[in-house]
């Protein structure tokens, strides 16, 4: 029996700026998790578009991407994702051609259609032009600037999307947290990336994941489907520990649901936060939404959630506010998933022939 490959594990940062810190700071973290994240043999790096958020640094991932492309050589390096409606197609496909020349062959261009942050802030972002065509409208156009193949009659046919060249557009990913991008995915010819740290509905995630492959549509970047199911992961090496890593992710989300804008809390300050009851309720309903353990624990639920989603890659997401504890996580987390793999491949009985 040939063993099966290792599962791939990718990084989602959303470049944390704790509390005592500041954006520079977390952007120079950013980097060096970027690095750790290719010496430890993660698939991809990609950094999440997020607004009017003083607790993290990501408002422009394609800003970081573009310094970790001059520090990193093997990784790739995407978007989770650009959220198309803030901006105009020409533009995210003349960003991404020139981050394709800044890093050749390993870049990837996440696309969601959710705003990445409130209302007010939405509307701010779109100014004069408030983009109002329908998604799918915006990823067609976006696609024609990126290759250059118009639809006839296109009223900006013969526009360049800049640099010029060819094998500068990046493959596509579509960011799904219900069926509808699983629809729209298969139709592109693209990826599908489920955000199952956002809708945890794992029935859901396979669901998307079985409709996204019946229809897949191949293209020039995908010649079969794949699927990349992204989760929020708190990781340390015993589960004590970890719970107490993942106190400031309840007090950060509690803070976003009543409007709030704050670094991002410390262990020490959710620990001492005055929660009231529903407050708390609240806190402990978002921390659930994570996968909180030793490395052990951490492995068995994660390789369950792959086979659950019928998963191709797991994305990671390790919200915690010192970077040394999240680069430690994520080395936890790759070297017990490679330990989980080479058990099952001594476990398996030999072929005969």
């Amino acid at each position: 029996m040939i063993p099966s490959p290792p599962l791939p594990l990718s990084v989602l940062d959303l470049v944390p700026v704790p509390l005592g810190s500041d954006a520079a700071q977390g952007v120079a973290d950013a980097l060096k998790l970027a690095r750790t994240a290719e010496d430890l043999g993660y698939e991809r790096y990609w950094v999440a578009e997020h607004h009017n958020m003083a607790s993290l640094a990501s408002s422009v991932p394609l800003a970081v991407l573009a310094a970790a492309s001059q520090v990193t050589s093997r990784i790739r390096l995407g978007s989770g994702g650009v959220m198309l409606p803030n901006h105009a197609p020409l533009a995210v496909a003349e960003g991404y051609r020139l981050l394709s020349a800044l890093a050749p062959h390993r870049v990837d261009l996440g696309l969601g259609r959710a705003p990445g942050t409130d209302g007010r802030t939405a509307s701010a972002l779109r100014g004069a032009g408030n983009y109002e065509e329908p998604f799918e409208r915006q990823l067609s156009d976006l696609i024609a600037f990126g290759t250059g193949e118009f639809p006839a009659g296109h009223p900006y046919a013969g526009t360049v999307a800049s640099p010029a060249g060819e094998g500068l557009f990046p493959p596509l990913w579509i960011l799904s947290s219900s069926g509808y991008g699983a629809h729209v995915a298969a139709e592109a010819g693209a990826g599908l990336a489920f955000a199952w740290h956002i809708n945890p509905d794992t029935a859901m995630a396979r669901a998307a994941a079985d409709a996204y492959r019946r229809a897949f549509v191949p293209s020039a970047a995908f010649a079969q489907p794949r699927v990349l199911v992204a989760a929020s992961v708190i990781c340390a090496a015993t589960q004590e520990e970890a719970e107490e890593l993942s106190l400031p992710l309840g007090l950060m989300f509690l803070r976003l649901r009543r409007g709030e804008t704050a670094p991002f809390p410390t262990v020490e300050e959710a620990k001492t936060y005055p929660y009231t009851s529903q407050e708390r309720a609240v806190a402990e309903a978002s921390r659930a939404r994570a996968i909180v353990g030793d490395p052990g624990t951490v492995a068995r639920r994660l390789r369950q959630l792959a086979r659950d989603t019928a998963a191709d890659e797991l994305m990671l997401g390790a919200m915690m506010p010192d970077p040394a504890t999240r680069a430690e996580g994520y080395r936890l987390i790759m070297k017990a998933m490679r330990a989980a793999e080479a058990q099952d491949t001594r476990q398996e009985p030999a072929t005969a022939y």
